[in-house]
């Protein structure tokens, strides 16, 4: 019987491997892996880049051997990231298709200048969505930026990944490798500009004791998973053992 294998993005020339979701720094690592893989910093004018990251299929034994590791993002902060960007965000990178939906179902607030009490309600709306989405109460795919992290790290944990959070990443990320990649370091300088969306508003003020209960609810599991990760790392100063 063939070993079982696991997925993973991974850089061509480097021994790097990782499990990703949207809006958990994936931008970040397709520019890191751009990096490693150029020695240059990647740039939206350079059109050689690649629809799809380098994947590759790889055993347990395999990614040991090399710096094999998953990114968790706050849950909290991950939605507020899905709010700003593709709700509210510049027509660049919003999903117009979500305020269309959210309008024509709940209460959504659309435009520039919009008031605290207009940010929680639009809150409320996508936690509604998301939810009935993830419960399959309605049609419709469950689109990647707002999926639990967990369905995606399941995978990683079984095949023995390291855990690393992203608001932490450049510095956990330096501590597992434990120098088997020569240029990681400069490739992360050259990557420091992380992608966020401005926000008018800190998430901060706009959430509540209530909204976070919901989000919460959304994400518990993301929440249980995060927790360990980050109580781990503060207790042991490096990446904990994860059992599922």
């Amino acid at each position: 019987m063939s070993a079982a294998r696991l997925t993973v993005t991974c850089a061509a020339t480097q021994p790097f491997n990782c499990v990703m979701s949207l809006k958990a720094g994936s931008t970040f690592l397709r520019n890191l892996v751009w990096a490693l893989d150029h020695g240059q910093p990647y740039s939206a004018d350079n059109r050689s880049f690649p629809e799809a990251l380098p994947s590759r299929e790889m055993t347990r034994e395999e990614l040991a051997a090399e710096v094999s590791f998953f990114v968790l993002r706050d849950p909290v902060e991950r939605f507020f990231s899905l709010y700003f960007d593709k709700a509210i965000g510049p027509e660049a990178t919003r999903f117009g298709w979500i305020a269309k939906t959210l309008k024509a179902n709940r209460s959504f607030h659309d435009g520039p200048g919009l008031t605290l009490k207009q940010h929680r309600e639009n809150c409320h709306s996508l936690v509604l969505f998301i939810k009935a989405r993830l419960n399959g109460q309605t049609e419709g795919p469950v689109n990647p930026h707002w999926s639990r992290q967990i369905t995606r790290m399941r995978g990683a944990l079984r095949f023995g990944l390291k855990p690393l959070l992203l608001e932490r990443l450049e510095p956990q990320l330096l501590h597992i490798a434990q120098g088997r990649i020569p240029p990681l370091k400069a490739a992360l300088d050259m990557v420091k500009n992380r992608n966020r969306t401005p926000r008018a508003v800190a998430a901060e003020e706009i959430l509540t004791p209530a909204l976070y209960a919901d989000i919460a609810a959304l994400y518990p599991e993301d929440i249980e998973l995060y927790d360990l990760v980050k109580t781990g790392w503060d207790m042991l100063g490096h990446p904990p053992a994860i059992e599922l």
